[in-house]
């Protein structure tokens, strides 16, 4: 396990690859970021936008698939009132035991802030069953509902003839995962991302049919042309499109946010994955199976916008990132009908022997260090 000798992303995320100074994908696109000809970008968003008027035949110029925390809430504001285009909001909800009350209330401002939203609620039932089986044969609770959460939209914009979606950051040159395929605005390939693949099918328990898998399945690429569809990565086209430029925008129009110390959520600000908390359990599990989690994220951003030392984030890391509170570890037990018992042997299952290893005292530990090149 390397970490990315400029920021604190490490080597074992999905599609990431270090060039041959240990600088990560992300890293090098940031770099570029002082010289990005913003002008000609609008240029070719006013292009996408003018698409989406010739082909409007329902009403709506396009969707913005939303949750209604703070990059949907700038996407959906920046696509009204700054390009003048009339948007179907689109949010694939979670089912009222898992939705947090706070994300109740955000997806309910931002429609309050003048739009039309239509909601996808796929069956608790299903939806349960789907997360049951992520986490026990994938250690990702996650999986199901990152499938409905990027089919939902182009389904829709299928069904009411909705010529462009807008999606938000593009993971490629945020994150370095560039097995989308695209370091544009492009995000046709979205569906090949690491999450996706294998389709519902890979999560199917016995007895199951194919009825139920309806918004877990992404549409044909035969579906997606028939529907002369544009996906476009909104963030791409906006400058300053960032965790914290994000919050701060969408605060100032309601947005609502966490307030639970870092050392029970694995997270510094406070700002993202607002509308559920099984999240908390999430990014704790992504730090057993890639040795990183949500702080690692937070602060390689803020290093690469040099607002932050590549020191200063190590030590943020070391203190926070892959903490959960056991409430949420209990909570999600509960949810999932499973025992505490089994939740640990699953964790224990699927933690990455590679990168760590027990400790002088017995506790397990990350067998890396942030030194150069490490």
């Amino acid at each position: 396990m390397r970490y990315c000798t400029r920021c604190v992303q490490p080597d074992t995320r999905p599609g990431i690859v270090f060039d041959e100074e240990g600088v990560c994908p992300a890293c090098r696109f940031a770099q570029e970021d002082p010289h990005v000809d913003w002008t000609a970008r609008r240029a070719e968003l006013e292009e996408i936008c003018a698409f989406a008027r010739r082909h409007n035949v329902s009403g709506y110029d396009c969707i913005v698939g939303v949750s209604g925390g703070k990059d949907s809430t700038r996407q959906a504001v920046f696509i009204k009132e700054e390009m003048g285009l009339n948007p179907l909001l689109v949010c694939c909800s979670y089912p009222p035991e898992q939705l947090a009350e706070r994300g109740a209330r955000n997806l309910s401002n931002l429609v309050s802030l003048g739009f039309d939203c239509l909601t996808v609620q796929p069956a608790p039932g299903t939806w349960k069953t789907l997360m049951r089986e992520g986490f026990r044969r994938f250690g990702n609770w996650a999986k199901s509902t990152e499938m409905a959460l990027y089919t939902s939209a182009p389904k829709a914009a299928i069904a009411y003839q909705i010529p462009v979606i807008f999606l938000g950051e593009n993971p490629a040159i945020t994150a370095g995962a560039l097995e989308v395929g695209s370091t544009t605005g492009d995000a046709s390939r979205m569906k090949h991302c690491h999450t996706l693949k294998g389709g519902p099918q890979a999560l199917t328990p016995e007895g199951m049919g194919e009825e139920e898998l309806f918004w877990y399945q992404y549409c044909s690429d035969d579906d997606m042309e028939l529907g002369r569809l544009k996906v476009v990565y909104m963030g791409y086209y906006i400058e300053g499109f960032t965790k914290r430029e994000n919050a701060a925008f969408s605060m100032a129009r309601g947005l609502e946010i966490r307030t639970d110390p870092p050392e029970d959520i694995g997270d510094i600000t406070g700002h993202e994955a607002l509308d559920e908390d099984f999240v908390v359990v999430n990014q704790m599990f992504k730090h057993l199976k890639f040795g990183f989690g949500k702080v690692t994220e937070q602060v390689s951003e803020e290093i690469r916008l040099g607002r932050m030392t590549r020191a200063e984030g190590i030590e943020l890391v070391r203190k926070y990132d892959g903490t959960c509170a056991p409430r949420f570890i209990a909570a999600f037990c509960r949810y999932l009908e499973i025992s505490e018992a089994e939740f640990w042997e699953v964790a224990e299952r699927f933690r990455n022997k590679d990168i760590w290893r027990k400790g002088p005292d017995g506790a397990w530990e990350l067998a890396a260090s942030f030194g150069e090149g490490a």
